[in-house]
């Protein structure tokens, strides 16, 4: 079953088209790279996913408490934060459903607001609502982060790990990643590829690191004049079927 669908979807920044009628999904477990020239609207595929666009055509469909997080292209901007206030904003969201749990929970009374109130317990423990200053130490501590740190302190390398890990202490459904390589030397590349291929949920990625893309992607979607074309496997496997269908 999907996580996110777009249904026909089109999109369009002045005089660009993005996507025309786009037709697109991702489900539980996969790694999806979008792949295409500059500006073909790979990003704004993202924010469309991610909630912060909305088509100007078309529908997107998310299954119920999806949870989405984001490992952005650019530096964190809070600097003046300790490692443990910055990773903790990434529970921001479930900590406002636990303490919407401990309301509703004083009045459910019938079978259905029971029901919701099952559904939104299930969300909490599923995303590491109920403890969340131990969510965040569990997670430095994997990452190699003294919560006690603060951010200015860190190398441009260090900060992205500490943006990863505020973007999976909420243990996310689907994890963004734009350019993720970015700022990174060679030896925190290879712990990024390691960390990643781990995480238990599906990805959604940008990236120029053909390196990068052949480890991770199961496959790979092409941006090419607002459609997207659907290729399974890696890299490799995206070159020898791009050859063989312009072959043909």
């Amino acid at each position: 079953m999907f996580l996110v669908r777009l249904d026909s979807v089109s999109l369009t920044f002045g005089p660009r088209r993005l996507l025309l009628e786009a037709d697109f999904s991702i489900d539980p477990g996969e790694r999806v790279c979008l792949i295409g020239r500059n500006g073909a609207g790979k990003t704004s595929l993202i924010k469309l996913i991610n909630g912060e666009l909305e088509p100007d055509a078309g529908r997107i469909h998310r299954q119920g408490n999806l949870c989405i997080s984001e490992l952005k292209q650019i530096l964190p901007l809070d600097q003046d934060s300790s490692i443990g206030e910055f990773v903790s904003k990434g529970l921001s969201d479930v900590i406002k459903m636990t303490e919407l749990y401990k309301i509703e929970s004083q009045t459910a009374d019938d079978k259905s607001s029971l029901k919701n109130l099952q559904i939104l317990q299930n969300h909490i423990d599923s995303h590491g609502g109920w403890n969340p200053s131990q969510r965040v130490e569990t997670v430095c501590t994997e990452m190699g982060l003294d919560v006690n740190y603060q951010m200015k302190q860190l190398s441009g390398g260090w900060q992205r790990r500490a943006a990863l890990a505020q973007a999976l202490v909420a243990k996310p459904d689907i994890l963004l990643l734009d350019e993720p390589t970015n700022h990174l030397d060679f030896e925190a590349i290879t712990w990024l590829e390691k960390r990643v291929s781990n995480f238990a949920g599906a990805i959604l990625f940008i990236t120029h690191d053909r390196s990068f893309l052949q480890k991770l992607a199961t496959r790979i979607v092409e941006i090419d004049r607002g459609k997207l074309k659907s290729w399974p496997g890696n890299y490799k496997d995206f070159l020898k079927h791009k050859a063989s269908s312009l072959e043909s």
